[in-house]
């Protein structure tokens, strides 16, 4: 028991979730027998916090225990809802042990208790079924439940026998439908006995119904997630995350959901370039070939990412028609990764007719976007103008005066931003809410360079602000940039320069990205 008294020396008074020694503690004490195990068992369930972490934790790796344990391992688990000690009654698995930690899970599914209940796999499932049928309790046992894995493939036959069963009672039909949403696989001949409980009397089965057979992605519900599917996102949305949502739900269906490819076409009409690029995306993994036509006229968008996705997806659909478009622009287009792209599709569909659907299908952003060298010199060539990119600033905010009035940006990166104008004479008003990098002169209006990286996420773009017929302000999109912008450089004749993460973008008001700087190399 020394050793015991010298770890009450260092035990904290309270329960500070410490396990990291446990290992370590529990192979040196477990030498002194079954006298210590008890000892454990004992602090565990006592009035002292950190001793009762402090034991849950090593009796976790004690890996030592028999039926007669589940009591008082049942009893730590109450003191210490979702503890160490749940490891051990997982090693055990007996029926009083499983039940020991099902009625700890409603504390909370990512938890020792959790993580014990998974591992058992298909032995704890009928024990966890009682949970399914509440709706407090659901959560916690479907997410242990997505935890098994194809360890429980096995009983999504019964599940689905259960739930397709009138002469089953209701809540267990529930149940088993929420098993099978958890699992979020069905074969699709075998997932098809749910397709009348569509239209069951019980609407809550009903409800249930359509979320497990949205979760296996049966193609029955394709058509219902399509009818809440359409383009919606404002013109300079770099995110448009109410189409992302549904558009990869309705790609996870794949060749499934190619009935409903016509409802998607709009998207490819979208004043926003990232929901032509999700549109586009998808009617490629869905396999729409009707959609070939206007997804080849993508590949002359302006908007680098919906080229990208173009680009992609006529590899999907196997469009080996599009094999010289895509020769072409593998040999001029302005940005490197889409040429390499280009020419990886044109490859695969002149050899194998078709390319198979990459993971990260909706990312179209950095996360494409290859490492550039650094330029030493700091010195770039346009043609035949040479300049340099100016030294970084901590200035947020920027303006522009005009005759009538000024411009003003701000820039409070992930707390945003706005473009503002603000009149010689009346009322000022925000044109734009996103973070401004610069502003700059240009011959009907000014070039205004917008853009963040925040969270792993990364825009930039240009917009030239002119009036419209009615004399007012009007925004429009120029140059779509590879990611966050750093500055604005006037070049001259309406010409620009943006640097973006190591490269130099050049572009115009009416021609748009003209193309890619070159670094000018330091003199040997």
């Amino acid at each position: 028991m020394n050793r015991a008294k010298i770890l009450g020396q260092v035990v904290p008074t309270r329960d500070d979730g410490e396990g990291s020694n446990a290992e370590i503690l529990a192979s040196r004490l477990r030498r002194l027998g079954e006298p210590m195990k008890q000892e454990l068992l004992k602090r565990a369930t006592g009035s002292h916090p950190g001793w009762r972490n402090v034991a849950g934790a090593i009796l976790g790796e004690w890996h030592s225990f028999s039926s007669s344990d589940v009591p008082p391992l049942r009893e730590a688990l109450r003191e210490s809802p979702g503890g160490w000690v749940a490891r051990s009654l997982g090693e055990i698995g007996t029926p009083e042990a499983i039940q020991a930690l099902v009625e700890d899970l409603p504390n909370g599914s990512e938890s020792q208790t959790g993580f014990a209940l998974s591992d058992l796999g298909a032995k704890a499932v009928p024990y966890l079924f009682p949970l399914l049928e509440s709706d407090k309790d659901a959560k916690e046992a479907a997410h242990v439940i997505g935890e098994m894995g194809s360890a429980i493939s096995s009983l999504v036959p019964g599940w689905i026998a259960k739930a397709a069963d009138s002469n089953q009672h209701a809540p267990a039909r529930i149940a088993a439908l929420r098993a099978i949403a958890a699992y979020g696989r069905c074969p699709e001949t075998s997932c098809r006995a749910l397709h009348p409980l569509l239209h069951d009397s019980n609407a809550k089965i009903r409800n249930e119904a359509e979320t497990s057979l949205r979760s296996v992605h049966d193609p029955v519900v394709a058509e219902d997630v399509s009818q809440k599917c359409h383009p919606s996102a404002d013109l300079f949305d770099s995110l448009a995350f109410d189409a992302l949502r549904c558009l990869s739900e309705l790609a996870d269906y794949g060749p499934g959901a190619s009935d409903v490819g016509l409802k998607l076409l709009p998207f490819l009409n979208s004043q926003n370039g990232a929901e032509r690029s999700y549109g586009i995306a998808t009617l490629g993994r869905i396999g729409f070939t009707p959609a070939i036509p206007q997804i080849e006229e993508a590949l002359r968008d302006a908007d680098w990412r919906v080229e990208y996705a173009a680009i992609r997806s006529l590899g999907w659909l196997g469009d080996v028609t599009a094999v010289p478009t895509l020769e072409k622009i593998a040999s001029e287009h302005w940005l490197p990764e889409m040429r390499a792209k280009a020419k990886q599709v044109a490859k695969g569909l002149s050899s194998q007719g078709h390319i198979e659907p990459e993971d990260g299908m909706f990312r179209i952003d950095r996360d494409v976007l290859g490492p550039v060298p650094p330029c030493d010199s700091n010195h770039w060539r346009w043609g035949d103008i040479l300049f340099l990119t100016p030294p970084s600033s901590d200035v947020r905010d920027t303006r522009l005066e005009v005759p009538d009035g000024r411009f003003l940006g701000t820039n409070h990166g992930e707390w945003g931003g706005e473009l503002k104008w603000v009149p010689s004479r009346g009322e000022p008003a925000v044109l734009h809410k996103d973070n401004v990098v610069a502003i700059e002169s240009d011959e009907d209006g000014p070039i205004v360079l917008f853009g963040l990286a925040h969270l792993g996420l990364a825009h930039g773009y240009a917009v030239h602000v002119t009036h419209d017929s009615a004399g007012a302000w009007k925004l429009t999109e120029v140059a779509r940039l590879p990611t966050e912008p750093s500055g604005l450089i006037p070049l001259g004749s309406g010409l620009f320069a943006a640097p973006s993460e190591g490269r130099i973008v050049v572009f115009s008001a009416k021609q748009g990205i003209l193309g890619l700087a070159s670094c000018v190399p330091n003199d040997p």
